[in-house]
């Protein structure tokens, strides 16, 4: 089945996702930082909400979420998980209610890290902070009901054949629960 697809971002409907920096939170005691993400989950997921519903009632069945649906989620210094946030029952509870809604108009939904995420990169900090990433956006994907979640391969790093092998030895590092929604972006 072809499906039409739209990729996490609306010009002229007004659905928009909110974002932070950290340089924001910066400023901010943790109490007020934690009030602030709470703010922006939940108002990205209702505008995700909003991006299915577009999605159903123009009849494009598959949406590509965001990877700042939770922004700095995976950061070093500000990360958290909903759970650590005031409104996280809230947030959680709003995700999935999008991913039933997106079940029930059959609209397929996946997500497609930033390009940072780079297994088979020969720096090890890239890798590891990569692997970090997965595993958030495969958290995210199982209270969203996200299927697939692509990847891009890497760079050749000056040796195809060991940058190929460093991929394929990082995948099977990942814990199955990564692993079950992983695509590999055929452009590499």
């Amino acid at each position: 089945m072809i499906r039409l697809g739209l990729c996490c971002l609306f010009y002229r409907e007004n659905i928009h996702f909110r974002t932070v920096t950290a340089a924001k939170l910066s400023r901010l005691d943790r109490a007020e930082a934690g009030k602030l993400l709470s703010e922006i989950c939940l108002q990205n997921a209702g505008s995700l909400f909003h991006a299915l519903r577009y999605c159903a009632e123009h009849g494009i069945g598959d949406f590509r979420i965001s990877s700042d649906l939770l922004p700095l989620s995976t950061h070093p210094v500000y990360g958290y998980s909903p759970a650590d946030l005031p409104s996280g029952r809230k947030i959680r509870q709003a995700l999935n209610e999008c991913g039933e809604y997106a079940r029930s108009g059959n609209i397929r939904t996946t997500m497609h890290p930033d390009q940072f995420v780079v297994l088979n990169s020969p720096r090890r900090e890239v890798v590891e902070s990569s692997r970090r990433e997965l595993l958030h956006h495969a958290r995210l994907a199982g209270i969203t009901g996200v299927d697939v979640i692509t990847i891009h391969g890497g760079g050749g790093y000056g040796d195809k054949i060991s940058a190929l092998a460093r991929l394929a030895a990082e995948i099977l590092r990942l814990p199955g629960t990564v692993r079950q929604y992983l695509a590999l972006e055929n452009d590499d």
